[in-house]
């Protein structure tokens, strides 16, 4: 970093900006320390220390932007927050769709009711915008809603997603107005220019693969499907569908190159490639991944019209620092994190390994082989810290992919703006090459490895070690490869160390109970929710992948509403659920539709009741309620669970209330530590003589913040606190689980419970 003034200053900003973000008082420590290291080396600030200034002067700056915004943000989001109906007046910036709404981009809001200007653009979400355009001035009305954060370990951030786009709230309204018909002439053009290329597509390509090429040249992505979504995730090739730098390398620097070779001078032929580079930016959406394409294209037009060579690392530091600076909050944002991960891996690739004369086709394979492993390597810790998985293949599919992938785009690209079967033929075989490639992956005995979430310090140490390996890397051969195989040793070590832990997942309006026990079996009770959809996708298998577990051993439906198993059965199509065990009661519509789909899906499917158990090292899990046909009625036959764990008793007891609730008292039930209470804390249900029988410690109530049915309800709350055990919910306190941790179990935050 010594010659790399923007690229030491770019580390040290997104690293001032994480620390910010998860521990201020380290802030204070940074200033302390380069206080001190200016005033020790005041007279001798060269080289590697003017690095470590750099570093530290973009530290502080980061670190203090990041604190200023966000207090800026959270002081609207506090406001707001709750808020009924309001007007928002605003430019209309662009507009598109997604899989169910279109959405209107609104900049610069101001809330007249409020005299409030809001700091960030607001995402309007609306069944159809009419004719909106983009530069109309329009006034809405409806609900402000802030991006709140994740309430569970593993679900995405939804908060530092849109904020790192400066969308500041969500809108949904009842009430639309166009105020002023002027319009932004240049983006009005872009914008009938995406629907014209648009409709170029739908008629050149099949349903296929249509959607491929409106992913990867206009940046709609509403029609990929989930399956081929899946099938390029795994193959590792999934970061095609995005705009980055092969597509401003075409729009852009494909103009430049042309113009050049014709003999236009070089400051007209950059003119023109940035002309078109970012009038393509803007189509398409101006994402974060082409912002920074567009600003490297910039600086290489800029090196080459003063004369100057062109540094791929030093270009992309400055990039990074221009995006962090515009958006602190983009310094946990996945896909500015992995664009800019893959251009440092290809910088330092270059610097270790220079091209050289590669006199032969063959050399210049094993090149490109050789930097796939590379950017591999370079990018896994921010695949892990995202998705908690790798794919141990998808350099190869890389390899292999690429080229096709390259020329398909090219000519692909070209039959939007032409509608001629020339070029569309060609594009289509090649793509229909790439999903058939890519396809094999899901055959493989190896397609990921689910490693959980890596601590961040795991990361930053890994990084560290890559930079002061960068040395050592230019002595010889064998070193190169030694240190590359350290590497990818190391990354064996971040993988999440699983523990015993007792989670109640905040689902909504719903309830599931995640159990990891003998840090080898993942047990879900139940999985559902009425108040949030895709609960599935979004919230049960990311936990499960960030706790380091490929699957579920076995998912436990205590009785067939949809709040308690809609989650698990998004789950049954992708394999995660092995094994599925429903009450053994009499069978509904829904029981015997959830029945058929795990034996189309190969899962196994066993049946529980009163004295059915599991069991492992240290645990035991025993049904307690109902015995088999009873004929209760559905609520009141939910299955009732004793679980032990390391002297750890727990009662589950699904949606348990009325009669049911009698037949456990009348059973001569026994203390247990923790109760999660029955019907998400209904008013029929946890009665006063349950709960002198049980004494519990702590009950757990599973219910969704400002649900319509009023849970937990105010006379189930009195007989909780009158029993003396401490209340928690998941709609106040989000997810919560019970962890060991030195022979102690622990509630999160860290309250201790009880001695092993």
């Amino acid at each position: 970093m010594n010659n790399r003034p923007f690229l030491a200053v770019f580390a040290g900003c997104w690293l001032g900006e994480i620390t910010a973000c998860h521990d201020v008082r380290m802030v204070f420590a940074a200033l302390l320390f380069s206080g001190i290291f200016v005033l020790f080396f005041k007279k001798q600030i060269s080289g590697w220390r003017r690095a470590v200034l750099f570093f530290f002067a973009g530290f502080l700056a980061g670190a203090l932007m990041f604190v200023y915004q966000n207090k800026r943000f959270t002081r609207q989001e506090n406001v707001l927050r709750g808020s009924e109906q309001v007007r928002a007046a605003g430019t209309a910036e662009w507009k598109g769709r997604t899989k169910k709404k279109e959405f209107l981009l609104l900049s610069h809001v101001y809330l007249p009711d409020r005299h409030l200007y809001l700091d960030g653009d607001v995402m309007v979400y609306d069944d159809d915008f009419g004719h909106i355009l983009p530069g109309n001035k329009v006034v809405l009305t409806g609900e402000l809603l802030p991006h709140e954060g994740p309430s569970n370990l593993g679900e995405n951030d939804m908060r530092i997603y849109y904020l790192s786009r400066n969308i500041g709230f969500t809108m949904f309204p009842d009430k639309k107005e166009i105020l002023g018909q002027e319009k932004k002439f240049w983006k009005s053009r872009l914008f009938s220019l995406r629907n014209r290329m648009s409709k170029n597509l739908s008629l050149q390509y099949d349903e296929k693969i249509r959607p491929m090429f409106e992913a990867m040249i206009l940046g709609d992505k509403t029609g990929i499907s989930k399956d081929l979504k899946d099938t390029f995730t795994q193959s590792g090739i999934v970061h095609i569908l995005a705009i980055s730098g092969l597509h401003i390398s075409l729009a852009g620097a494909g103009i430049y190159r042309r113009l050049r070779g014709a003999g236009v001078p070089v400051c007209l032929s950059g003119a023109a490639g940035l002309t078109f580079a970012l009038s393509y930016c803007v189509m398409t959406g101006m994402t974060g991944s082409s912002k920074r394409a567009l600003f490297m294209f910039f600086f290489f037009v800029l090196s080459q019209v003063c004369g100057r060579s062109y540094d791929l690392l030093s270009s992309g530091g400055a990039a990074g620092l221009l995006l962090l600076l515009e958006s602190p909050f983009r310094c946990l944002d996945a896909g500015f994190l992995m664009s800019m991960g893959a251009v440092m891996a290809a910088g330092i690739y270059r610097e270790v390994l220079p091209a050289g004369k590669q006199k032969t086709f063959r050399d210049r394979q094993i090149r490109r082989f050789v930097f796939c492993i590379v950017v591999q390597i370079i990018m896994t810790p921010v695949l892990l810290y995202f998705q908690y998985e790798c794919y141990p293949l998808s350099f190869i599919f890389n390899f292999l992919m690429l080229p096709l992938v390259t020329a398909g785009f090219t000519a692909g690209f070209l039959s939007a703006f032409l509608p001629v079967f020339l070029f569309s033929v060609p594009a289509s075989a090649l793509f229909s090459l790439v999903v058939a490639g890519t396809s094999l992956s899901r055959r493989l005995p190896v397609q990921n490895l689910v490693l959980g979430k890596p601590s961040f310090l795991w990361i930053i140490v890994f990084y560290m070690g890559l930079c002061l390996l960068y040395k050592t890397l230019k002595k010889s051969s064998y070193h190169k490869y030694a240190c590359l195989l350290a590497c990818g040793c190391f990354l064996i070590l971040g993988v999440q160390k699983k523990q015993d832990k007792i989670s109640f997942l905040d689902v909504g309006q719903g309830d599931c109970i995640a159990l990891s026990l003998n840090r080898q079996d993942m047990i879900l009770v139940d999985g559902g929710s009425s108040s949030k959809q895709d609960v599935g996708q979004y919230i049960i298998a990311p936990y499960v992948k960030s706790q380091g577990y490929q699957a579920v051993s076995a998912a436990v439906i205590t009785h067939l509403d949809s709040d308690h198993y809609s989650g698990i059965r998004e789950l049954l199509p992708s394999g995660m659920i092995r094994r599925l065990y429903l009450p053994r009661v009499k069978k509904d519509h829904a029981y015997m539709e959830i029945e058929k789909e795990a034996r189309q899906y190969h899962v196994s499917v066993s049946y529980l009741s009163m004295g059915s158990k599991f069991s492992g090292t240290d645990w035991s899990m025993e049904c307690l309620h109902p015995g088999p046909d009873t004929g209760l009625e559905k609520n009141a036959a939910s299955l009732v669970f004793r679980l032990k764990v390391r002297g750890l008793s727990v009662l589950l007891t699904g949606d348990l209330e009325n009669e049911g609730e009698e037949m456990l008292v009348q059973s001569g039930i026994q203390h247990a530590d923790i109760l999660k209470v029955g019907h998400h804390g209904s008013k029929n249900g946890t009665g006063e003589e349950l709960l002198r029988q049980l004494r519990p410690k702590i009950a757990i109530v599973s219910a969704g913040k400002k649900n319509r049915y009023g849970h937990p309800h105010r006379e189930t709350v009195r007989r909780l606190n009158d029993s003396g055990c401490s209340i928690y919910e998941t709609s106040r306190s989000g997810m919560l689980w019970f962890s060991m941790e030195r022979k102690r179990w622990y509630l999160n935050p860290k309250l201790d419970i009880m001695k092993q």
